[in-house]
């Protein structure tokens, strides 16, 4: 836990920096909330299910989110200089807490059984080639061209690889992610031990990150890019508001092209779908974490335009973007713990439903409580100056 006390920095960017960090916070913040309102289930709650294929549940938005607005805050880490030796290190600790993360929720100690990938591992490694990629390129229009290039080659792939499956249709059993992860890691070691033919975590999967990140990083860079007009605009509107409205148009465009013009580009079509991480799924994120990233804009102007009742009101959804790897990954690894059976046979949450008359009502219950905990948890820290990084 990194101990960042806000008298004791003195390295911090001007203040229209400082919003622009804000807002991604409450960005952030509002991802959170539904991820613990999505994880807080005791409950079997068809709607709250991933996807099984080629569509798109609300809870397949979270993590991809988050990653999209992970990007974001990348460019805004990098875009002066790249620390190797800190990307290194933050890399091996969230693979190491990805692999014990995975031993808790999947209840192993063998080995021979630990799932190798993960959503910490993923994020690993997109931290590492994100690095890479700012010593190429720390302008908005670099990234851009960097998105269409990742999209395009991502979207190749999959069609390209469509070819070989029957009418040219990526399915569980006919896509590169199962026999790639299965090569690389061992069909132990992936998703569900291999037995769904296709790993959501898996290097395909990373790629489909990828585009999503650097889709984050464009809009990062963006924003950064517009910070000192920001600091002398006379209005409250956020001056982003233009291009973060043409870059909304251009996500949008270009998740629509390559869906629709994916057969033309190698092979079979590759539609919208998380399971997958396809690239026009990436794109469609990102423009709704583009126009998060407004809304925080304008939710928290800048400071002559911000009043001390905006702050107060929005302080723990900033709060808890602030300690988001703390909310997201802790509260799935508590209620993996709190859902397993104890020795009577009776999980702690299962306890916890038999007290109520009704299954919804101990669902409501425990969602408040839960969702209130985290919120309350993340605000002491915030207010104590305590983050948790890797």
């Amino acid at each position: 836990m990194a101990n960042e006390r806000e008298s004791a920095v003195t390295t911090a960017p001007a203040p229209a920096a400082k919003v622009r960090i804000d807002a991604l916070d409450w960005a952030r913040g509002w991802m959170l909330v539904a991820s613990l309102g999505v994880n807080s289930a005791i409950i079997s709650i068809p709607l709250l299910g991933h996807a099984s294929w080629a569509s798109v549940m609300p809870i397949d938005l979270i993590f991809p989110l988050f990653v999209t607005l992970a990007g974001c805050g990348m460019a805004f880490a990098f875009h002066r200089r790249v620390e190797p030796w800190g990307v290194v290190r933050r890399a091996l600790v969230l693979l190491a807490l990805g692999l014990g993360y995975n031993a808790v929720v999947d209840a192993t100690t063998s080995l021979s059984e630990l799932r190798f990938t993960g959503v910490l591992q993923l994020y690993a490694v997109v931290i590492m080639v994100m690095a890479v990629l700012h010593l190429v390129t720390r302008s908005w229009r670099g990234w851009a061209v960097l998105t269409i290039l990742l999209a395009v080659a991502h979207t190749a792939l999959l069609s390209l690889f469509a070819r070989s499956c029957v009418a040219t249709l990526l399915t569980p059993e006919c896509n590169p992610s199962g026999p790639l992860d299965s090569l690389l890691f061992g069909a132990s070691h992936i998703y569900t031990n291999g037995v769904a033919g296709h790993d959501p975590e898996g290097i395909i999967a990373i790629m489909g990150a990828l585009v999503s990140t650097a889709a984050g990083a464009t809009l990062g860079h963006l924003i950064l890019h517009f910070r000192t007009s920001e600091a002398t605009s006379s209005t409250r509107i956020p001056i982003t508001t233009v291009p973060i409205a043409l870059a909304i148009t251009a996500l949008l465009g270009l998740a629509a092209a390559l869906w629709l013009g994916s057969d033309l580009l190698a092979g079979g079509p590759v539609p919208p779908m998380k399971r997958l991480w396809t690239a026009p799924f990436a794109l469609s994120i990102a423009a709704i974490a583009a126009l998060l990233l407004w809304l925080g804009q304008l939710a928290l102007p800048s400071s002559k335009f911000r009043t001390e009742r905006q702050s107060r009101v929005w302080m723990p959804w900033v709060a808890l973007g602030r300690n988001s790897l703390l909310a997201y990954f802790g509260s799935h690894l508590l209620m993996a713990l709190l859902n397993r059976p104890l020795s009577n046979g009776t999980s702690i949450t299962g306890a916890f439903a038999s007290m109520f008359p009704s299954a919804l009502l101990a669902q409501l219950v425990w969602t408040t409580v839960w969702v209130g905990l985290w919120v309350v948890l993340a605000v002491v820290l915030h207010r104590r100056g305590w983050y948790v990084k890797p």
